[in-house]
């Protein structure tokens, strides 16, 4: 009885380990794929922190900020500015109707010597022109002398100022209401005038004073 209590309780041994060894078999088993899934998950991530470190060691140092340039690293060659020509005086030519106020309104009211252009814009209702003239005497106190066109001095009937110092003008045909015209003229230092010299137009109040430097 002894021995077939011994035998059958070895039976029953044998029975109940197989499950659990194959269950521990197979945790082993689980766990090592893990283990290689994390190690290859972890993979790429390794070589992209060598690659950045490799490129670090290779990139030239930084230079630190100088004082020109606002405390800011700028790297690349030195940028080259192009310095282009003085930029157009614009010039407004308005007025309310043919019975005035008429004006001539500059941009700037001085410019250095040399090569000046003038777009000169005409934002009235009728035809006007612009002219440069040199002179010395104050822009509002020009002598209305002169009528006809060319104008030529008159005994009576004046209704333009004299055009003898004429340097610069935007020609013909006049400028119609809305037009633009630019010209060019080559200015010394000195006083000068621009004015609308069509008829009865610079008593009305086409002129305005130009300083050149």
């Amino acid at each position: 009885m002894i021995r077939g209590g011994v035998e059958a309780m070895s039976a029953r041994a044998a029975f109940w380990s197989g499950p659990r060894n194959q269950r521990s078999a197979d945790a082993q088993g689980a766990g090592r794929i893990r283990a290689k899934l994390s190690f290859l998950s972890f993979a790429p991530l390794a070589l992209l922190i060598l690659a950045a470190a490799a490129i670090g060691a290779c990139a030239p140092p930084s230079p630190a900020p100088g004082a020109g340039d606002g405390g800011v690293n700028v790297g690349g060659p030195p940028q080259t500015v192009l310095v282009h020509g003085a930029a157009p005086i614009d010039v407004v030519l308005t007025d309310s109707g043919p019975s005035g106020p008429m004006s001539v309104v500059p941009f700037d009211s001085s410019a250095p010597a040399g090569d000046i252009t003038f777009r000169v814009k005409n934002l009235g209702t009728m035809e006007h022109e612009m002219i440069v003239l040199k002179t010395d005497t104050p822009f509002d106190q020009l002598p209305v002398v002169d009528a006809g066109d060319p104008p030529a001095p008159v005994t009576a009937g004046a209704n333009k100022v004299d055009e003898a110092n004429n340097v610069a003008e935007t020609g013909d045909p006049n400028l119609k209401p809305g037009e633009t015209r630019t010209f060019t003229a080559t200015l010394a230092a000195g006083h000068y005038v621009l004015v609308c010299n069509l008829a009865g137009h610079y008593q009305m109040g086409m002129r305005a004073p130009l300083m050149v430097r």
